[in-house]
């Protein structure tokens, strides 16, 4: 079939393409971070005029424009119509490349999101002068990054790695919120109570010292990055919180920007009596590269001690380095301050986020039609919980953000998002469940406004294209506006939406509604916040996502058996081997005594009938049993 490439764009989308670099790709990203609906990109003829519509049609053509400018894609000696220049901001008007004019609510709400992660690291010591701070920001709910050198006298070498001191958990603590407030309109509102968030009893995460030459004294040059290579060191501590935190940590950037760019410093420096200030702001410009890849940073913001592990970033607040240390001998507006660059330390962060061991959940809290919460035990699909374990990653690939599981109703298809909930209340993301037999008569907008309406968004009211089809409608602007919002709604902590009912008796879903959960599927890889669960899915799946698939299959006499011991010995193999003569009878007899009941019933009958008498067996061994 040949496709109908469309020629009748509005006159300032013509003369605006007609000055930018087609770069796909990078023009992809950049309708990515400004979160505006990717366009379809099997047009390649027309994709770059889609682009610019989509962002005059989301209100941020001057943002898209001044991101076009400074990832180089306009055409040196641009000269716009005068009709645009009338509307739109005009590329050679901007006075610098480096500070580029903003949306101004916009900016101070990201400034505002990002002063919530920032923290104080306060090392004790044995009297007032031996106290010690730095600065710290939250990159996951449970973790804090901050420079090595800051943290490094509670910290020791144990053979080819660090540990934490023994001891040193009651000597460090981190204190988020400690910023000076606005109220009435002029009358600033000083920092109120200290707000210590406590951290781990095992509170060191990973730890990279500081480079041979990272000292103060003279062998320390600004510019040097002698002694440090791919693998660095880096001069980063990551600490674990006791509890995780409610505010959405920053993410780093997976590569920063070769020419010059702008960036702020949020920091708690000292006050010139040894305590930290409250949380500061300071803009400058990251102006030279040491290294390629960069090894380190330098930059213009201005820093004191007491700054060192403060977070730097873009204009966008994104995260794009640590500082890490400042000359001496500063000069006017000149990179005096250096800073480990995301892109170095991203990996580690993300694999610190999630522990590789899977916490299999015993029981899960379900609602019940009547608004009563029951707590159910989980029998079983440890294989379930491990995949939904591995998408929480942020690095996770497309295929292990889909889990796709395949069964019928006596293997527990359904309890599959009962499972989700609890795992994901763990990790500080949010979760929406959706019956797609409920759907069973809603066109793709309709769908797609269940699905936002799930996680308390809503679907931007689609204006007219000239698209008179509705499979190309659905391609070109429901299923990109849908992909955009939950990319959103997800945040930085993930999303999990768990779409159910496929394979139900009375009724699937519509053509239209599983075109639009394929379109979901494919969408994945520009979606790395969001997961999707597939309850009970009967279609085959895009290809490279054959590794999604979970067939489930009924509990068995073990599966009961490692509910009735407790955390942490149901992984002891002797132990459930001892219960068999036990469990495996009164399974068959639960599984036998009614006619209809289905595999999960029986399995629950049967564990609910042993829970007492194994307790006392256990107690008489000294072993603590599972919840009864």
């Amino acid at each position: 079939m040949v496709r109908q490439v469309r020629t009748d764009w509005p006159k300032h989308v013509q003369e605006l393409a007609e000055f930018v670099i087609a770069d796909i790709p990078r023009i992809r990203v950049i309708l990515d971070e400004l979160g505006i609906p990717n366009v379809d990109y099997e047009d390649p003829e027309d994709f770059l005029p889609r682009a610019i519509l989509s962002a005059d049609e989301a209100h941020s053509l001057i943002p898209f424009q001044a991101m076009l400018l400074r990832a180089s894609l306009m055409r040196a000696g641009a000269d716009i119509a005068a009709e645009v220049n009338k509307r739109y901001a005009v590329p050679q008007s901007m006075a610098s490349q480096t500070f580029l004019s903003q949306d101004a609510l916009v900016a101070a709400k990201r400034l505002v999101q990002a002063c919530e992660v920032v923290c104080i690291v306060e090392i004790d010591g044995d009297d007032d002068i031996d106290r010690s701070h730095g600065t710290g920001v939250l990159v996951s709910p449970m973790l804090v990054l901050t420079a090595a050198h800051v943290v490094q006298r509670l910290v020791e070498r144990a053979g080819d790695g660090w540990r934490a001191k023994e001891g040193s958990s009651h000597r460090i603590q981190v204190i988020f919120g400690h910023a000076a407030d606005l109220v009435d309109g002029n009358t600033i509102k000083p920092p109120g109570a200290r707000r210590v968030t406590p951290l781990a009893a095992q509170w060191l995460v990973d730890f990279s010292p500081p480079g041979p030459k990272e000292v103060a004294g003279p062998e320390f040059v600004l510019d040097s990055v002698e002694g440090i290579g791919s693998e660095g060191p880096w001069d980063l501590a990551l600490l674990r919180l006791e509890k995780p935190h409610k505010s959405a940590p920053l993410s780093p950037r997976a590569r920063i920007p070769r020419q010059p760019f702008q960036v702020h410093v949020l920091h708690h420096p000292e006050d010139g009596r040894g305590r930290a200030l409250p949380l500061q702001s300071s803009i400058g410009r990251v102006d030279e590269r040491l290294g390629d890849p960069p090894l380190r940073v330098l930059h213009s913001a201005s820093t004191a001690r007491g700054s060192s592990g403060a977070p730097v970033v873009d204009a966008d607040f994104h995260l794009v380095g640590l500082h890490q240390a400042g000359s001496l001998q500063p000069t006017e507006d000149m990179a005096c301050n250096r800073a480990v660059p995301a892109p170095r330390w991203r990996a580690m962060v993300a694999a610190a986020s999630i522990p590789e061991a899977v916490p299999y959940l015993h029981t899960v809290d379900v609602s019940q039609n009547d608004g009563t919460i029951v707590r159910t035990h989980v029998v079983g699909r440890r294989e379930t919980q491990a995949r939904v374990w591995r998408s929480v990653a942020l690095t996770s690939d497309p295929a292990d953000r889909l889990v796709t599981v395949i069964g019928t109703s006596e293997t527990g298809v359904r309890f599959t998002k009962h499972i989700v909930r609890g795992m994901v209340t763990t990790v500080g993301g949010i979760f929406a469940s959706i019956d797609v037999v409920n759907s069973h008569g809603d066109d793709a907008a309709a769908f797609a406004a269940r699905v936002t309406g799930a996680f308390a968004a809503s679907l931007p009211r689609a204006r007219a294209t000239g698209l008179t089809t509705a499979q190309r409608d659905l391609r070109n602007r429901t299923v990109p506006a849908l992909i955009g919002k939950l990319e959103r709604a997800a945040g930085k902590s993930g999303a999990w939406l768990v779409l159910e009912g496929f394979d139900s008796s009375t009724g699937g879903p519509s053509a239209v509604v599983m075109d639009v959960v394929g379109q979901l599927i494919r969408g994945l890889p520009q979606m790395p916040h969001v997961r999707l669960v597939l309850s009970g899915w009967q279609e085959s799946l895009p290809p490279g996502f054959e590794p999604s698939v979970e067939y489930l299959v009924a509990p068995t006499w073990e599966d009961i058996a490692r509910t009735l011991v407790p955390p942490g010995r149901d992984s002891d193999e002797q132990l459930i081997q001892e219960l068999k003569p036990f469990v495996e009878p009164a399974y068959r007899r639960a599984s036998e005594a009614e006619a209809g009941v289905d595999a999960y019933g029986a399995a629950e009958r049967a564990r609910a009938a042993l829970a007492p008498a194994v307790a006392v067996l256990l107690a008489a061994r000294g072993i603590g049993a599972g919840s009864v």
